[in-house]
């Protein structure tokens, strides 16, 4: 009697639920899983090789990333049959300059924005119904507009990163290609041993894509000007424009990459002088605080005294 007591027939259907859904849950996604190893057809796919590289070496790296990509792949179906160009072109343009990190395709990123947009919502308007009631709860929607620029901010700031590193190790690239090409090899050859020198780092990377357009057919100016193009920086357009011109009006290259690696270097050393000239003025404002709180500990109680009227100055 007290096993059946203990057994509730209410307890034993919720533990059967729960073990149903719970099976249903894990082959749901070893069904995902496998429809991702095997890289089926029904999401649209970017035709760039570094962004499906990134995929597949985050796969392999991570199991959780490809659960994270079985998942992110429901919603991302929707969205593919949904016209939503202009979306997609404004979340592209800073996913390029972070480098693809993921691998993820246009849809899957546009998923994962509104996915953040849904959770934040979702957050604050809990957050709102638990301090001040079911009235403002409704308020949470304000916050999905957060969520889905958090996304896009995150990728900004990434590219910002990945664009300054890149910044950074150009003169020394253009050094190394320098004397690549005097010792007298080809322009293609130089890039691959930048490439494989820099292999982890991303003016490798990018490097490696314009390499791989140049011997996939595409013109060398094209494949240095797309570059350019999604690092979206001047300098970067200023080194491809002088070598489409000195191939154009045939100057040595060498000549002309030792040129820009030396007024990129002058440039850095005067960015630097200029950021450590701005840094001065703001060191000035917690200076003139700390100064003012010592004048107020050794002076405060004086003043204080005086004015309750503790000492006599007559």
């Amino acid at each position: 009697m007290r096993l059946l007591g203990f057994l509730d027939p209410m307890k034993l259907l919720i533990s059967a639920a729960f073990g149903v859904s719970a099976m249903l849950l894990a082959f749901v996604v070893y069904q995902l899983l496998r429809a991702e190893q095997r890289g089926g057809t029904d999401t649209p796919r970017d035709p760039s090789q570094r962004r499906s590289e990134r995929r597949r070496r985050a796969i392999e790296k991570s199991p959780v990333y490809a659960l994270f990509l079985a998942f992110i792949r429901i919603p991302a179906g929707f969205i593919a049959g949904m016209e939503m160009e202009r979306l997609r072109r404004y979340v592209r343009t800073p996913y390029r300059r972070a480098g693809y990190p993921g691998g993820m395709d246009d849809d899957e990123v546009l998923a994962l924005a509104f996915v953040m947009a849904l959770a934040a919502g979702g957050v604050i308007g809990f957050l709102l119904l638990a301090f001040f009631g079911p009235a403002w709860a409704i308020f949470g929607l304000l916050a999905m507009p957060a969520g889905f620029m958090a996304v896009v901010a995150l990728l900004q700031n990434r590219g910002d990163t990945r664009q300054q590193q890149i910044l950074i190790a150009m003169p020394y690239v253009l050094d190394l290609l320098v004397l690549v090409l005097r010792s007298g090899t080809s322009l293609n050859l130089a890039l691959a041993r930048v490439v494989s020198d820099y292999e982890e780092h991303p003016v490798g990377e990018e490097l490696g894509q314009t390499l791989s357009e140049i011997e996939m057919g595409a013109p060398r100016a094209q494949a240095m000007r797309r570059m350019a193009e999604r690092l979206g920086h001047p300098d970067m357009a200023a080194l491809a424009d002088s070598i489409v011109q000195s191939e154009e009006l045939g100057w040595p290259l060498a000549d002309t990459l030792a040129r820009q690696a030396e007024r990129m270097a002058s440039e850095r050393v005067l960015n630097a002088q200029a950021k450590a000239g701005a840094a001065g003025v703001w060191v000035m404002l917690p200076s003139t605080l700390v100064l003012l709180g010592a004048i107020l500990l050794l002076f405060g109680p004086i003043l204080v005294r005086v004015m309750r009227g503790g000492y006599n100055l007559k």
